[in-house]
């Protein structure tokens, strides 16, 4: 007669415990870890996006600082699109109209110094929100008529 050996149920038991532990944990990095790359993918579209309306602003400063200073004043514009053509409307943005999630807009602040516009201060800001929360990116600049 030979004698079989097997594990009991409590060794059963105790593997498949250790093993889900470690799967649910697993799933849990993982899970975590792809919130974060979208955060950070999200987050470089959106600098992306302000650099880009930021290089748009320098360029209307360059062709003609008096037009520039006129548009700009103490403003705030929604640049809802990347095919703009001009100055936008002022007023701030009602919806996340960019890429169907962010929300892009510029504050300008014009410094005046003997009646002359000597400097402009620019504030541009994307926002967008992602899992309920909402996240936003900024860049400041200002523009000098000597630059």
């Amino acid at each position: 007669m030979s004698i079989k050996k097997s594990f009991s149920l409590i060794e059963v038991l105790i593997f498949i415990t250790i093993l889900s532990i470690f799967l649910i944990s697993s799933a849990a990095i993982i899970t975590v870890s792809m919130r974060q790359n979208t955060l950070r993918i999200n987050t470089l579209k959106a600098t992306h996006y302000n650099e880009q309306l930021l290089d748009w602003i320098r360029n209307e400063k360059e062709t003609e600082w008096n037009t520039f200073v006129i548009n700009a004043g103490n403003n705030t514009y929604c640049f809802k699109d990347d095919a703009w053509s001009g100055w936008p409307s002022t007023g701030a943005c009602a919806s996340y109209d960019l890429a169907g999630m962010y929300k892009r807009y510029a504050i300008f602040a014009t410094t005046v110094s003997g009646g002359v516009p000597t400097q402009v201060e620019v504030t541009v800001y994307t926002d967008w929100q992602e899992v309920g929360n909402s996240y936003s990116t900024k860049l400041h600049t200002i523009f000098t008529i000597w630059e």
